[in-house]
């Protein structure tokens, strides 16, 4: 069948108008996002037509070409980055006035911030250093990916020396308190040491960390559970952008306290925590309260695996049991030394719920903790203790060493956060130092160190001081050392150096 005359004719310019339409929306988007582009009369004729644009005051100077409207706006979005998504304040929709607002400031036009810290990871770290920094007077945004309240792998010990670094009591979450401890190696006689007051504080992290995060947002933090990060972007300017599942905070500093394998440290280029220690525990209920026998103290085992212990930790209706050691020796056996643990103080092995294990991260020497506005804390930098595996107490001490830093890295006083660092390794690090030369010590034979805890009254006493914050590792190990030496036979010489060489005196 014939065409008829002309058709050929129409059906072009009707591509051509298609193309011409087409060409014209990337601008299009561009100017609904606050952003002008200006198109060759005859293609924004088009989009006028449509009623999408308006005609430009005046046009370019005759002779003069002008680069082709679509690809110039394509160029020009893709500098943008990705469309930056704003929530209501209630959660749900989108304030189109904000995302154009967003969209000039990643053009160039604004350099405000969203907020000026996001902290990702709500545990005692994160928690207490957005705190800590909104009390300065910052605006804070707390991000976790877990639903509060939420549970931990953890025996939710808080020590003294972690309670004092509050500001605030945290007796509305304790729900034992522990002055005495009953020590055993393997199946030996066991001994127990009263301590003449409180070491610990006994609560479940579920509880401890949700009334952190209630006292951070008393301060002015903005706390949103749920959220997943999924990156974390640094921009020429130094700012940051933090994307979760439902959109991007834009800040100036990131606080990263989101574990060791966490997502803000892999994506600013912090090294990872060592993983060299491995634990399994769960909690066996006691609805009628928990036995007298363990009430009060904690109960520790010492022999039964490599480099570490098992441990039943009293709680208000149910207590918590667990073993942990050296990942490489360890791991395979933690299931049958969790076993043996509940047979050798009578309890139901079957009973145990939410069993669970872990591993704890351990600081490699020289880690970097800072950069220019970002930093880690708790487990992300790798500080638990060597020692005891205890993490809790490292976490407020570095959740509340950060906070000057950023404070005055927002003032503009400081171009990074190195001071953060430099407080850490002046005031922390060589106790950590002091208690991997104990932990060593401990490797070669627990049996002399847990003797000492037993029978030697000032270490037992300096121990106890050490829990408590008055003393600490350096102290302890000053008095471990001569002792280790005439205790420890042939590897004492090689116990004493690592002591002498690793923890300095005075």
């Amino acid at each position: 069948m014939a065409r008829p005359p002309g058709a050929a004719a129409a059906h072009r310019r009707r591509v051509a108008l298609r193309a011409q339409r087409r060409r014209a929306r990337p601008a299009l988007r561009l100017a609904a996002r606050g952003i002008a582009v200006r198109l060759p009369a005859r293609r924004l004729a088009v989009a006028c037509r449509r009623g999408d644009a308006q005609p430009p005051d005046r046009r370019p100077a005759r002779g003069r070409r002008r680069p082709r409207a679509g690809r110039r706006a394509r160029a020009a979005l893709r500098a943008l980055g990705p469309r930056r998504v704003v929530h209501r304040a209630d959660g749900r929709g989108w304030r189109a006035g904000r995302a154009a607002r967003g969209a000039r400031r990643r053009a160039g036009a604004c350099r405000v911030t969203d907020v000026d810290v996001v902290v990702v990871g709500a545990g005692p770290g994160g928690s207490t250093a957005a705190r800590a920094i909104a009390a300065g007077g910052a605006s804070v945004l707390l991000l976790d990916r877990a639903k509060f309240p939420r549970d931990k792998p953890c025996g939710g010990g808080v020590t003294v020396r972690g309670a004092k670094i509050l500001p605030f009591s945290i007796d509305p979450v304790v729900e034992d308190v522990v002055t005495a401890a009953r020590m055993r190696v393997r199946e030996r006689r066991e001994v127990t040491r009263d301590a003449g007051g409180p070491l610990t504080y006994m609560t479940q992290r579920r509880r401890f960390d949700a009334f952190l995060v209630e006292k951070a947002q008393a301060c002015g933090v903005e706390f949103r559970d749920g959220q997943t990060v999924t990156d974390v972007v640094r921009h020429a300017d130094g700012t940051f952008a933090v994307r979760t599942k439902d959109g991007v905070h834009q800040s100036r500093v990131v606080i990263g306290a989101d574990g060791a394998n966490g997502v803000v440290g892999n994506r600013l280029g912090y090294e990872a925590p060592g993983e060299s220690a491995v634990a399994l525990e769960g909690n066996i209920a006691f609805p009628q309260g928990v036995p007298a026998e363990f009430r009060g103290k904690v109960t520790l085992n010492f022999g039964h695996l490599p480099g570490g212990y098992g441990w039943v930790f009293p709680k208000g209706d149910h207590i918590n049991v667990g073993v942990g050691g050296w990942k490489s020796a360890s791991g395979p056996i933690l299931r049958p030394a969790l076993q043996r643990l509940c047979l050798t103080y009578g309890l139901d092995f079957d009973a145990v719920t939410h069993l669970r294990g872990h591993h704890l991260p351990m600081q490699r020497r020289g880690m970097v903790m800072a950069a220019a506005g970002s930093a880690v804390v708790g487990d992300a930098a790798g500080l638990v203790d060597p020692l005891s595996g205890e993490g809790i107490t490292a976490a407020l001490l570095s959740g509340t060493a950060v906070a000057p830093a950023v404070r005055d890295y927002l003032d503009g006083r400081v171009a990074t956060l190195a001071g953060y660092q430099a407080t850490l390794e002046r005031e922390y690090l060589p106790e950590f130092e002091a208690s991997r030369a104990l932990m060593e010590i401990f490797n070669v034979n627990p049996t002399p160190f847990v003797w000492m805890l037993q029978h030697l009254g000032p270490f037992w006493e300096g121990a106890c001081r050490m829990i408590r914050g008055e003393v600490d590792y350096i102290d302890l190990t000053h008095v471990a050392g001569p002792v280790s030496y005439a205790l420890l036979g042939p590897t004492a010489k090689v116990s004493r150096l690592i002591t002498s060489r690793r923890v300095p005196r005075g």
